[in-house]
């Protein structure tokens, strides 16, 4: 299998689980439906022999069983897929040079920035906007005295959280890139970052994010 195809096979499992999504939302709705009916049904006799004529010229008990079925089917073979991803994320976190990390809020985005700069001691971050002129940082930089370089600034290492306080301030702390010798790191918006680097780099942000679970 070709890389090109490996890519095309995930985007076509992304779609489907798309629909599989819905399918499960339409049979928590049956689900739902169906407890309503046991719940009548035992409150009132009448109600379940009612039930039951009703049902004869109908096919939803065996569409149900169907339907359970195939759920089952479903279960089990995730449930052994399960297994044999474990060894296919090992791999794929020591072949990572991209990885996007989502936080709860902003104050962990924040904290994600400031521990990951201090990780590599960068002595000065590069910072611009994602999309040339989406964001004016020259206001910050004079606000601040800070040095120019392109469409950004150069916040020195001692600084930086200080910078990071004066982009909320300015609602602007979004679609920046903020960038060193050995990382580059995008901020989607306040809850979102993504982040390139060598792998051993990568792994050591995903202990920052996650000190847990790396």
């Amino acid at each position: 299998m070709t890389l090109a195809k490996l890519q095309g096979d995930l985007l076509k499992v992304r779609e489907d689980l798309t629909r599989a999504k819905k399918a499960n939302e339409g049979f928590e709705r049956v689900l739902q439906e169906m407890s309503i009916l046991k719940s009548r049904s035992i409150a009132n006799p009448a109600t379940k022999s009612q039930l039951v004529e009703e049902l004869k010229g109908k096919e939803i008990l065996d569409l149900f069983s169907s339907v359970e079925l195939d759920f089952e089917e479903l279960r089990q073979t995730m449930a052994k897929q399960s297994i044999e991803k474990e060894g296919i994320l090992d791999f794929i976190e020591s072949i990572r040079t991209k990885k996007t990390f989502s936080f709860e809020d902003t104050q962990a985005t924040l904290a994600f920035l400031e521990k990951s700069v201090e990780a590599f001691d960068a002595s000065h971050i590069a910072v611009k906007p994602e999309f040339i002129g989406l964001i004016d940082l020259g206001p910050l930089a004079i606000e601040h005295k800070l040095m120019r370089s392109n469409s950004g600034v150069i916040v020195e290492k001692e600084r930086f959280s200080e910078f990071l306080v004066a982009l909320l301030s300015k609602k602007v702390f979004h679609d920046l890139v903020f960038e060193t010798d050995r990382v580059k790191i995008v901020l989607k918006n306040a809850r979102e970052i993504m982040v390139e680097a060598e792998n051993a780099n990568i792994r050591t942000m995903a202990r920052i994010a996650k000190p847990t679970v790396y």
